[in-house]
């Protein structure tokens, strides 16, 4: 595993404890349910010490300190995007029918689907709080909230288009990108756009720090992909079958489907389930066809496109030499 990058360590601290401050001190279910989804508490409620990554909210404070402000000023748009974050996975948690993550039963195994939406929802209205209350920057603020809904529309519609893909077998490897530019690129572009956003930046440098955050978000779906395959679940904290048990069309599957001159992934995601007992030939069809090469190749490419945007951002080179750290990390971690 890459060592997390000084530029999203360094304020991690104030991050948990501006998202307490917002979930952490409620007592209602809700609230508690929250606190569980965050990773504070376990199922009975007692108190933990492991959260997640906070990759969103650190890129967020990042983005603000590359163009001269305090995290401070942008702790409200940091909290937000980290709950959307969450809410997203507590929803997709419940349409992917995955009972565990990270080793934890999700909200819906706990409380079932109905309660797993609420608490998701709950969680949006909490990050809406986050930009509203007692803004230090009202304008600022609202430009954040405004890009902030965008990038969940995005991620939403990106959703819906890759649960479609399922039942569907002629997806292009051109309409997977489009898919995950927006379930997974634009909730990685949108946090880096809100820092430079409470930071005064322009609109056009906020867009320009965003599409790299977008690029490098495709290179981190990609790799999520090789690693929901051939990862080793006991780092990356989830199933490395699941993804073809649920028959869902990731990059090396539609890479494989049109390379597989068998035909056997074809014809496994042709039955009505798949089983367990049908993914080793899934995987060595993949494997036969160099796919695990393919998807990492992928993965480097869009590295180097990151890159290549950086080239035309006029910032200080260790401002550069820092998102380059970043974008090796995310694509080259484990988990």
């Amino acid at each position: 595993m890459a060592e997390l990058p000084v530029a999203l360590g360094r304020h991690l601290g104030q991050i948990e404890a501006a998202l307490k401050t917002n979930l952490g001190q409620g007592t209602s279910p809700l609230d508690a349910v929250g606190r569980y989804v965050m990773g504070w508490e376990d199922e009975q409620g007692r108190p933990r010490t492991t959260g997640g990554k906070r990759l969103r909210p650190a890129l967020c404070l990042f983005a603000a300190e590359l163009f001269g402000a305090s995290p401070e000023d942008a702790l409200p748009g940091a909290v937000a995007v980290e709950l959307i974050h969450n809410f997203s996975l507590v929803h997709d948690e419940v349409q992917d029918r995955d009972a565990e993550r990270h080793h934890r039963p999700t909200v819906w195994a706990l409380h079932g689907e109905g309660q797993a939406i609420n608490a998701g929802d709950h969680l949006i209205t909490r990050a809406i709080a986050a930009l509203i209350e007692k803004p230090r920057h009202a304008e600022r603020s609202l430009a954040a909230l405004r890009l902030l809904n965008d990038a969940m529309a995005r991620m939403i519609a990106g959703q819906w288009s890759d649960i479609s893909f399922e039942s569907r077998d002629d997806v292009t490897p051109s309409e997977y990108i489009e898919m995950i530019r927006g379930k997974t690129g634009a909730l990685l572009g949108a946090p880096l756009a809100m820092g430079a956003l409470f930071a005064g930046a322009t609109a056009a440098q906020a867009e320009r720090l965003q599409r790299w955050g977008e690029t490098v978000g495709l290179a981190f779906q990609v790799r999520d992909d090789y690693l929901g395959i051939w990862g080793n679940p006991d780092l990356t904290g989830k199933s490395n079958i699941s993804d073809l048990l649920r028959k869902k069309k990731t990059l090396p599957v539609v890479f494989g489907i049109e390379h597989d001159g068998s035909g056997t992934i074809r014809k496994v995601y042709a039955q009505e389930t798949v089983t367990a007992e049908d993914v080793p030939q899934v995987v060595a069809a993949l494997e036969r066809v160099d796919t695990p090469e393919f998807v990492e190749g992928e993965a480097a490419k869009l590295v180097f496109e990151a890159a290549r945007l950086l080239d035309d951002f006029e910032l200080p080179a260790p401002a550069r030499e820092a998102l380059r750290e970043i974008g090796a990390y995310l694509v080259e971690r484990d988990n």
